[in-house]
């Protein structure tokens, strides 16, 4: 579960510094992704979600840039 709102995400995608990831879902709270997160991309996911398959880390929102 994740405990923050935020970006789910692979570890070794997160650490490129200014790297664009594509965002291929949305995690609610108590709730599975029905997918997988692969290479370069990321799953939103809020408070209580459930962290999906492939990510290992969460990106919180205040550190993300989106649409840019």
């Amino acid at each position: 579960m994740s405990a923050m709102d935020g970006y789910a995400v692979r570890a070794a995608d997160a650490s490129q510094t200014r790297h664009a990831l594509r965002v291929v879902g949305e995690v609610a709270a108590a709730r599975p992704f029905e997918g997988k997160g692969g290479p370069g991309e990321t799953i939103r996911i809020f408070t209580g979600g459930v962290v999906p398959e492939g990510a290992d880390a969460i990106l919180i929102q205040e550190d993300a840039i989106v649409g840019r």
